[in-house]
């Protein structure tokens, strides 16, 4: 028999995490802290898996321990930089993947130990938990238009929930430019590591969303919090919202090409005279006048509608940062003595 631990012992410890996937799986969502040390390439995963599927899974097997023996000098070179720590080794589900480098391991004097149901058991965990998670805290939502600089407030807080920065992702059509998007898996992932880090304070400050931010969906109970929250209606001059638009959407050269192809998709919602403005001036290097135009025609039109539905506690204008951030903590400060 092989060492084994649970996910939820797993959490409480400070042992190394070992993710014997491939990168791809990797990347879609993992436990926190953990290494990629990888049993196959996404490639040979694809191949394994084809011939378990195709041909049967003694030839999937067979053919797993032929990629993986060719590479095993290069994984256990990765595996000694762990030598003198208490490892904790996944795969997937808890399967063959990690039972036979726990197996190897533990022949080779490691201290060692699959976790039970590998990352699937962490899934379920994960979402058990968030979907029924009790958040306590009073939250001050802010609302308002793009690029008013709500994002920049969270920054000043050390109590605040950035959901935009758990996504990777700042909501609608150009949102996830300059950026690398999160998975659903992996948002939820660091939405509850956050939530519970967070659930001790008495106020917690967000920024007002859509459910939806990109391709992840806020879970059914904390939007309705969010719902419940202390709205804050945040202002801005738009001159002022249209520098920060190009300082966060048009500083590096790459993201260039994406905002002319956002841009050109946007024939439904503002006039194509407006379009080929912001075409132009983006070619010019007009940065600036291209910003400005989005913000005007697309993005002030798209989001006026929602925040005539909602009942505002206070309003703060962001021109002056510093005083808008002071204004913010002086609201939040009247809940706590409330």
């Amino acid at each position: 028999m092989i060492p084994t631990i649970s996910v939820q012992e797993a959490l409480k410890t400070n042992h190394i995490f070992i993710d014997t996937r491939t990168p791809k799986e990797f990347t879609e969502d993992h436990l926190p802290n953990a290494i990629n040390i990888p049993i196959l390439s996404n490639e040979e995963r694809e191949v394994v898996g084809t011939l378990y599927v195709q041909v049967s899974k003694e030839e999937a097997i067979d053919k797993g321990v032929e990629l993986f023996s060719q590479k095993l000098p290069t994984f256990m070179k990765e595996i000694n930089q762990y030598r003198n720590q208490t490892l904790i080794i996944n795969c997937w589900r808890g399967g063959m993947r990690s039972r036979a480098v726990v197996a190897l391991l533990n022949s080779l004097g490691y201290d060692v130990m699959q976790l039970e149901g590998g990352y699937k058991s962490f899934r379920e965990y994960v979402r058990e938990k968030l979907y029924n998670y009790e958040f306590k805290p009073t939250l001050i939502v802010m609302w308002g238009l793009t690029c008013t600089g709500k994002t920049k407030i969270l920054h000043y807080f050390p109590n605040s929930l950035n959901l935009e920065g758990l996504a990777q992702h700042r909501s609608s059509l150009f949102g996830g430019i300059g950026l690398t998007p999160h998975s659903q898996k992996h948002f939820e992932n660091l939405l509850l590591r956050k939530l519970e880090e967070l659930n001790q304070e008495e106020v917690v400050i967000v920024e007002g969303e859509g459910r939806r931010i990109g391709d992840v969906i806020i879970p059914e109970n904390i939007w309705k919090k969010i719902l419940k929250g202390k709205n804050v209606h945040i202002v801005g001059n738009l001159d002022k919202r249209a520098d920060v638009a190009v300082e966060e959407y048009m500083k590096k050269e790459e993201n260039i090409h994406q905002i002319k192809e956002v841009t050109q998709r946007l024939w439904k919602v503002i006039s194509k005279e407006n379009q080929q403005k912001v075409i132009d001036f983006i070619d010019q290097k007009d940065y600036f006048s291209a910003a400005r135009i989005l913000l005007e025609f697309y993005y002030d039109p798209l989001y006026s509608h929602t925040l005539k539905q909602i009942k505002f506690d206070t309003e703060i204008n962001t021109d002056d940062i510093e005083t808008a951030v002071k204004e913010l903590n002086d609201f939040s400060s009247s809940l706590k003595c409330k």
